[in-house]
């Protein structure tokens, strides 16, 4: 799977898709889905290597995939988010709810 995979995935559910929050949500996903899920799901391994790749902070990183949910629950695509997560959504998903619900579809679908 390459970035365009989950940048398309993520722009499918993205409600304001053309914010940089997007990008970084993507990345981070896409680092995601090479993490071996045994050794429980964390976002403290990837938030460093997205951040020394962009030269931002991770504080920076976090507040983006924040804004990112925030937006996608807004603004986004519920129906497609719910097929993606493969249940029904209630309420918002944390950030890091978020990004295993995309990682997870994405390495499931890929395996396909």
């Amino acid at each position: 799977m390459c970035l365009q995979d989950v940048l398309l995935l993520v722009r499918s559910i993205a409600g304001h898709p053309c914010n940089k929050c997007y990008y970084h949500l993507a990345l981070v996903v896409y680092h995601c889905c090479d993490a071996p899920l045994y050794q429980g799901f964390s976002l403290e391994h990837v938030y460093p290597i997205i951040a020394d790749e962009l030269q931002i902070t991770t504080v920076s990183i976090s507040r983006s995939i924040a804004r990112a949910n925030t937006d996608c629950w807004t603004y986004g695509k519920h129906q497609k988010l719910e097929q993606i997560a493969g249940c029904k959504l209630d309420q918002k998903p944390s950030p890091k709810e978020l990004v295993y619900y995309l990682s997870d579809y994405l390495v499931r679908t890929k395996t396909l």
